[in-house]
C-alpha cells in the first residue's frame, strides 16, 4: 500500500513524465569544444522544483536539493558526463553529454615517399604529409600547397577521439617548370562554429624539389670513333630507378626490364652513325638520348703535282703545288700538311661537314730560289679524330715531288750573287757566318764589314765569318762583285740576347674586389726589344700579349703592365708573365722563352654568409663549428664571427646544451664590411626519460607516465613481458604490471622500467540473481567484486544497509517468509566509482503445495480403479465357470457349459 509521501512522489513523477515524455528535465551549460588538457566548467540545471536532488553520480546520498549544480573538469579524451535528477529514492533519470576534445598537432612534416635526390621530368612521385598527435582525426583536413596555390585537400573518417598520427599523400608528375618548386602541407582542425575561429592550423616546412629534365640516360663512352666496316658496341644505362625498361627502338615490345642494355654492330657500313636509346616510364611517355658515332675512312690515295707547269722552275717565279686526297671521311677531321724535306711549311684544314667519303684538294704557293734546286715537297693527309680516335692519328703520305730550279739571266742593274743565309740571326757573343756565291764569271768578289771583312778573291764562293760577335752596333756587312761594274748585296744582322731575369709584381699589394689594379712584368737586359713579346697568363690561360716598338739594338730593360679587375673568385689566382723572342725563320726554333715565377694575388672582400639555413648541431658542439664545418662564411681577410641570442652576445666556443635551441643572429665582419643573418638552431641530443618507479592511472585514461626529452623528438616504444604493445592508448582494468619504456632517436636510445597500477571502478559478479523458494527455506545470496582500490561492499534491502564486507559478501536468509521477498541490492564502491547489482527473491505459498499433493493422490486412485475394471472386463470375455461342493479330497472337472 502506498503511503502518502510515496503517493506524492509517484504523482509528481507521473506528471513530469506526461510533461516531458521520455526526456529528462535537465539542461547543460557547457562548451561543446574543449582543448585537451584545458580546464572548463559545466553546469547542470533543471526547471522542475518538485524533485529530491541533482547529482553528478547515480547516488542519492550525493544529490543536492538545488536547481543547479556545477563542476570544473580537465579536458580528457573520454569526456562524457551524466547528470542525475531524483524524483524518488531509487530510480533517478539522467542526461548524458559528450564534449569534443581537440588537440593541435605536435608537428607536421612533408617528405618524398621512397625517393631522394632530383626528380625526373614526367615521372610520377608521391609526397607524404605526416601529422603527429592530433585529435579528433574526423575534424582534420590536410591542405596541400604548391607555392601559394592550394592543389589538394584530404579529409579523414577515423572516429578516434584520442590523439592519433595521420598521413596524407599527394601524387605529382613534375615537369621542368616545377624545378625548385616548393610544396608544403597544412593541417587544419575544422571544429565547427563552436570551435576556435579561425580553425587552428599547423604548417610543414616547405619541400623544394629539383627536376632533372634531361633524359636520365648515360652511355659508357662519351664518343665512339670507328673505322668504316669495323665492329663496335655501346652500352646504355638508366640514371634513375623509377622506370619500366630500356630499348634501342621506339617500340614497347622491345623494352627490356633491366638497368643497362648493349648495342653491338658487327660491321659498320652506314655513314650516319646515330643510335637512340629509349627509357620508358609508362606506356606513353618514353624519352630518349641519341648517341652519335664518328665513322672514318682513310684516303684511298694521296698525290702531289704542280699546277699548270711542267719541267724546271725558274728562280723568282711563283708556282702552285696541289695535293689530292681521294675518298676520305670525315672531311672536317682532315688536315693536309705540306713538307719541304722534313720541314713543315704549311697545313690546311677543312670545314666540309660531309660524313660520307669525299675527295679534297689542298694547294701550296712557292717562290723557289737557287737553293731550292732538287728540293723535295710532299703532302700528308692526317685524320685528327680526337682523344677517342686512334692514336697516333692515321696518316697517308704522297710520294715526294722533286723540283728543279734554274737561274734566269741577270738583267742590267741586277747583282749576280746570292747570300746564304739572306739574314743572319746570332746570339750575342756567338759565332756567325754567311756565304756569298757568284753565278757568273767576274773580276773579283769579297766581303766588306767592320768585323771580319774578306778581301777580293777570284773564287765563286767566299764566306764571311766572325767567331764571337759582340758589336751591338755592327753595320750590315755586304758582299760585292766586279761584274761589268761593281755591285753589292747587304747581309742584315740581328744580334739577340735572352733576358737575365723576368719578374712579376703587383703595383699595389692589397687588392680589393671590384677595383682596378696593375700587374708589372720586368724584363731585364734583353735584345732586340723590337722582337720581344710578353705573354700574360692567369693560371694556364693566356690573357694578354704585349709587343714593343723600341728599335734599340743593344740590351734594354722592358716593362709590361696588365690591368686587372679582380673578383673574390680570383683570390689566390696565380699570374705569370713569359717573354718570347720572335726572331723570324732565321732565328732559333722554337723561339726562346723565359718565364717569371708565379704571383699569387690576394683579393680582399667583405664577408658573405652563404648559408643561412636552419642548423641542427649536436649537444656538446659549439657555434664555432658552424662556418668551419659548412664553409658557409667567406671573406678576405677571414671574417671574425660573433653570435647573438635574444639580442645578447654569446660565447661561440661554449658547448651547446639542449636548452640553447632558438633563433641566433650570426655576424661576420672584417675591415671591408660585415654580413649577418638569423639562423634557427636546434640542438640535437640523445633521448632522456624522467620516470617515477610506479604510477597509478585510471582505467581508459590516455596517460604518458614519463617526461621524454631528446632532439629529434624520440620515438617511444612500450613493452610488457617482452612484447611491444600500443603506446599508452588508454589502459584497461587488467593492464597493471611491469612495463619497459624505450625512447630512441638518431643519437641513441634509453630504457626505463616502471610499474603501472591501473585503478578502476568496481565490477560485480554473481552466479545467480533470481531466487524462487518456498516459505521456511534457506536462501544464500552471494556477490563477488573486483576493483582497484579494493572496493567496499554492502547489501541493501528496502533502502537499508543490512550487511557489509569487501571483495566477497553473502547474505543468509535462514527461513524464508513472505517479508523476505523483494529486491536485494549488492553495492560496491571505491574511489574510482560505484556499481550495483539487484538480486530478486520470490516466496511460494505452502497451501498450494498441499492441494497439488491431494490432486495427485486422487488421480492415482482413479487410475487404479480404472485398471481393476479393465482386468475384470477382460476375465468375463474369456468364459463362465461353476463351483460345486466336492467331497473331501476330491476334485471334479468343471463344466464348460455342456452336458
Amino acid at each position: 500500500m502506498l503511503t502518502m509521501p510515496r503517493l506524492q512522489q509517484f504523482i509528481a513523477l507521473l506528471l513530469i513524465t506526461l510533461a516531458y515524455g521520455d526526456d529528462c528535465p535537465i539542461s547543460f551549460n557547457i562548451p561543446e569544444v574543449v582543448e585537451y588538457g584545458a580546464l572548463f566548467s559545466v553546469n547542470c540545471s533543471t526547471n522542475v522544483t518538485d524533485h529530491l536532488g541533482l547529482s553528478w553520480e547515480p547516488n542519492k546520498e550525493a544529490a543536492e536539493k538545488t536547481g543547479e549544480i556545477s563542476k570544473t573538469l580537465v579536458g580528457e579524451w573520454e569526456s562524457e558526463f551524466s547528470c542525475y535528477i531524483y524524483f524518488n529514492e531509487t530510480q533517478p533519470c539522467s542526461q548524458n553529454l559528450s564534449v569534443t576534445i581537440y588537440k593541435t598537432p605536435d608537428s607536421v612534416s612533408i617528405s618524398a615517399l621512397n625517393h631522394t635526390g632530383p626528380m625526373i621530368e614526367g615521372i610520377q612521385y608521391e609526397l607524404q604529409c605526416d601529422v603527429y598527435n592530433v585529435a579528433p582525426a574526423q575534424s582534420l583536413t590536410v591542405n596541400w600547397y604548391k607555392g601559394k596555390t592550394l592543389v589538394n585537400q584530404t579529409s579523414f573518417t577515423d572516429t578516434s577521439k584520442s590523439s592519433v598520427n595521420m598521413t596524407s599523400y599527394l601524387l605529382i608528375q613534375p615537369d621542368r617548370t616545377d624545378n625548385e618548386a616548393q610544396y608544403r602541407c597544412e593541417a587544419a582542425l575544422n571544429l565547427g562554429e563552436e570551435g576556435p575561429q579561425p580553425p587552428p592550423t599547423v604548417t610543414s616546412e616547405p619541400l623544394s624539389i629539383t627536376v632533372k629534365y634531361d633524359c636520365p640516360i648515360s652511355f659508357n663512352f662519351s664518343e665512339v670513333v670507328v673505322e668504316y666496316g669495323a665492329s663496335f658496341s655501346v652500352n646504355c644505362s638508366a640514371e634513375t630507378t623509377k622506370y619500366l625498361g630500356l630499348s634501342w627502338e621506339l617500340n614497347e615490345e622491345t623494352v627490356e626490364i633491366t638497368s643497362e642494355i648493349s648495342k653491338t654492330v658487327d660491321q659498320m657500313t652506314e655513314w650516319e652513325g646515330k643510335f637512340s636509346c629509349y627509357i620508358y616510364f609508362n606506356n606513353t611517355h618514353p624519352c630518349s638520348r641519341t648517341y652519335s658515332v664518328t665513322i672514318y675512312k682513310t684516303p684511298d690515295s694521296v698525290s702531289i703535282s704542280t699546277v699548270n707547269h711542267t719541267g724546271p722552275m725558274t728562280v723568282g717565279k711563283q708556282y702552285e703545288l696541289q695535293c689530292d686526297v681521294h675518298n676520305v671521311a670525315p672531311a672536317q677531321s682532315l688536315t693536309v700538311k705540306w713538307y719541304k724535306g722534313d720541314t713543315l711549311v704549311n697545313q690546311t684544314s677543312f670545314t666540309d661537314t660531309s660524313k660520307s667519303p669525299v675527295s679534297k684538294t689542298s694547294k701550296l704557293l712557292i717562290h723557289p730560289n737557287r737553293n731550292d734546286d732538287r728540293a723535295q715537297y710532299r703532302c700528308e693527309a692526317e685524320l685528327n679524330l680526337g682523344e677517342e680516335g686512334p692514336q697516333p692519328p692515321p696518316k697517308n703520305k704522297s710520294k715526294p715531288l722533286s723540283i728543279t730550279v734554274q737561274s734566269h739571266h741577270i738583267l742590267d742593274g741586277g747583282c749576280p750573287i746570292e747570300l746564304k743565309p739572306r739574314r743572319a740571326v746570332v746570339k750575342y757573343g756567338s759565332s756567325v757566318s754567311a756565304d756569298c756565291k757568284s753565278f757568273v764569271p767576274h773580276d773579283g768578289i769579297g766581303w766588306e764589314s767592320t768585323v771580319g771583312g774578306v778581301p777580293l778573291s777570284k773564287a765563286s764562293l767566299i764566306t764571311w765569318r766572325v767567331s764571337q760577335l759582340t758589336d751591338w752596333e755592327i753595320q750590315p756587312p755586304f758582299c760585292y762583285i766586279n761584274y761589268k761594274q761593281q755591285c753589292e748585296v747587304a747581309l742584315p744582322v740581328t744580334i739577340y740576347k735572352t733576358p737575365d731575369s723576368v719578374s712579376i709584381s703587383a703595383v699595389n699589394q692589397a687588392m680589393t674586389e671590384g677595383n682596378q689594379y696593375e700587374l708589372q712584368c720586368d724584363v731585364h737586359n734583353v735584345a732586340p726589344a723590337q722582337s720581344l713579346t710578353v705573354n700574360w697568363y692567369k693560371g694556364e690561360t693566356l690573357v694578354n700579349q704585349t709587343n714593343f716598338t723600341d728599335t734599340t739594338k743593344s740590351p734594354v730593360n722592358i716593362t709590361s703592365y696588365l690591368l686587372i679587375h679582380p673578383v673574390r673568385a680570383d683570390n689566390g689566382a696565380q699570374f705569370r708573365c713569359e717573354t718570347e723572342l720572335n726572331l723570324g725563320e732565321e732565328g732559333p726554333q722554337p723561339p726562346p722563352k723565359n718565364t717569371s715565377k708565379p704571383l699569387s694575388i690576394p683579393v680582399h672582400y667583405a664577408p658573405e654568409i652563404k648559408s643561412c639555413q636552419p642548423w641542427s648541431p649536436k649537444k656538446g658542439s659549439s657555434l664555432d663549428s658552424y662556418p668551419k664545418h659548412l664553409h658557409s662564411v667567406v671573406g678576405n681577410p677571414h671574417p671574425s664571427i660573433s653570435w647573438k641570442h635574444n639580442s645578447s652576445p654569446v660565447n661561440a666556443s661554449a658547448p651547446l646544451t639542449e636548452t640553447d635551441s632558438g633563433q641566433y643572429e650570426i655576424t661576420a665582419s672584417n675591415h671591408y664590411g660585415e654580413s649577418n643573418c638569423t639562423i634557427s638552431i636546434t640542438v640535437e641530443y640523445s633521448p632522456e626519460l624522467i620516470c617515477e618507479e610506479s604510477y597509478e592511472v585510471k582505467e581508459k585514461t590516455v596517460f604518458s607516465p614519463c617526461d621524454v626529452e631528446g632532439e629529434p623528438k624520440p620515438e617511444l616504444s612500450l613493452y610488457k613481458e617482452g612484447k611491444r604493445i600500443q603506446l599508452f592508448n588508454g589502459f584497461k582494468w587488467n593492464d597493471s604490471g611491469l612495463y619497459q619504456l624505450t625512447a630512441r632517436n638518431k643519437h641513441g636510445s634509453v630504457n626505463k622500467s616502471l610499474t603501472i597500477n591501473v585503478q578502476y571502478a568496481p565490477r560485480l559478479f554473481a552466479s545467480q540473481q533470481d531466487f524462487v523458494v518456498a516459505k521456511d527455506y534457506r536462501i544464500i545470496l552471494q556477490c563477488n567484486s573486483s576493483g582497484n582500490p579494493e572496493p567496499e561492499m554492502w547489501w541493501s534491502f528496502n533502502n537499508k544497509n543490512i550487511s557489509t564486507g569487501r571483495r566477497y559478501i553473502t547474505f543468509n536468509i535462514e527461513k524464508a517468509t513472505s517479508t523476505s521477498a523483494g529486491n536485494y541490492t549488492c553495492i560496491a564502491r571505491n574511489e574510482i566509482g560505484r556499481q550495483e547489482k539487484v538480486f530478486t527473491v520470490k516466496i511460494k505459498d505452502n497451501s498450494r503445495s498441499y492441494v497439488l499433493i491431494a490432486v495427485v493422490i486422487s488421480l492415482l486412485v482413479l487410475l487404479l480403479i480404472c485398471l481393476l475394471f479393465f482386468l475384470w472386463r477382460r476375465q468375463r470375455a474369456s468364459g463362465r465357470y461353476d463351483v460345486t461342493t466336492l467331497k473331501s479330497n476330491e476334485m471334479v472337472p468343471l463344466s464348460n457349459g455342456g452336458t
